[in-house]
């Protein structure tokens, strides 16, 4: 048995170092580690949410290569961000946070999905819990407003789409790793349902477009408001519903959404593109990553090729057109040419190298 092990580990180790993905992920992720701050444990030139975003990136190339070298990285954030204070201007304390909670309930589903990750990979259990607590907070965020569903923000801003579906993804991430477990009294599972349930009363999936909208406005959802990671995150919600209750209907919707988004938020070139771009504003440059993270799960459910082939050849824009031709630095514009790069444009391109990389290993 330890022979067949060993065989199938240098098997591995062989098909990954042949992955001409490999040594761009490696570059990449180089270019990202410098805005790395050791003091912080977080990331320079991205905000809050960003971070989880970026943790869940080193978290996913591990996972995908077996590599442990930045699972110091991924433990540091963690030690030193589950409890910290932000100093402010004058030296007084800004704003602190405690189990990664903060005033957005989107930037908290974003921390406990990269938990959820964490525990995955390395089967520690403060992982999994950090983000059980996290998801008791989430839940503060739900009410009978417009029908159900939680806020944005705190208290009681906003009812969009990003929130909930990183509610519902959680929940029912958290039910397949600890089923059993009430947190605030029903079982994750209960949650995600029910808030699934809600999604689709509200109309914020366009069943003309078959878009994801971004939010509700009195009750309505605001039409042509279409973002990137608005489809990838509900697609992901709704594979794993598939995977948990085999609900086709839900799957169907997932690659209804997933068609539309590549045919209608793409560049001439078919290269994803988000709303504004290159003129993105603070968030916007991290998008577009989370869609293609996204979308491989959904080619993980389906086997589907269109969406390999749509990560792969966005992979290729990025490395050929939209990256420092004197780097390994990447842009926000897939389709080229470069702009300007920064933590978020980085980690948000390598979400997409890294799913090639992982393509490419099949």
């Amino acid at each position: 048995m330890k022979v067949l092990f060993t065989v199938l580990f240098l098997t591995f180790s062989v098909t990954l170092h042949a992955n001409p993905w490999l040594p761009r992920v490696e570059a990449g992720l180089g270019s990202l580690q410098k805005w790395y701050d050791p003091q912080t444990c977080l990331w320079k030139t991205t905000n809050w949410w960003n971070a989880a975003n970026i943790t869940t990136a080193l978290i996913r190339y591990s996972a995908v290569t077996g590599s442990r070298e930045y699972l110091p990285i991924i433990d540091q954030v963690f030690e030193r961000n589950k409890s910290f204070v932000i100093p402010g201007k004058d030296g007084k304390p800004d704003a602190a946070s405690k189990n990664f909670l903060n005033e957005y309930y989107d930037d908290e589903g974003w921390w406990a999905l990269a938990w959820i990750d964490a525990y995955q990979l390395t089967g520690q259990k403060k992982y999994l819990e950090m983000a059980q607590t996290i998801f008791k907070d989430m839940t503060t965020g739900y009410d009978k407003t417009c029908g159900g569903g939680i806020y944005w923000k705190k208290p009681q801003q906003y009812k969009n789409a990003i929130a909930n579906g990183l509610f519902m993804l959680t929940a029912l991430r958290l039910h397949q790793e600890a089923p059993k477990t009430k947190i605030a009294g029903k079982r994750p599972l209960q949650w995600g349902e029910m808030v699934w349930k809600w999604f689709l009363e509200t109309g914020m999936i366009n069943r003309e477009t078959w878009l994801v909208e971004d939010g509700l406005k009195d009750c309505q959802p605001n039409r042509n408001q279409n973002w990137t990671y608005n489809q990838g995150v509900p697609v992901a919600v709704m594979c794993e519903l598939y995977r948990i209750n085999k609900d086709r209907k839900a799957l169907q919707m997932a690659e209804d959404i997933a068609h539309a988004a590549m045919a209608k938020m793409t560049a001439p070139q078919g290269i994803l593109k988000e709303k504004n771009e290159p003129n993105m504003g603070a968030d916007g440059p991290q998008f577009k990553g989370i869609f293609i993270r996204h979308l491989a799960t959904l080619y993980q459910v389906t086997g589907n090729d269109d969406y390999k082939e749509f990560i792969l050849k966005n992979a290729e824009s990025i490395w050929d057109k939209g990256r420092n031709p004197n780097s390994s630095q990447f842009g926000g514009v897939w389709a080229g040419p470069f702009d300007r790069t920064d933590a978020a444009r980085q980690s948000c391109a390598l979400d997409c190298l890294i799913e090639a990389l992982s393509l490419s290993n099949e």
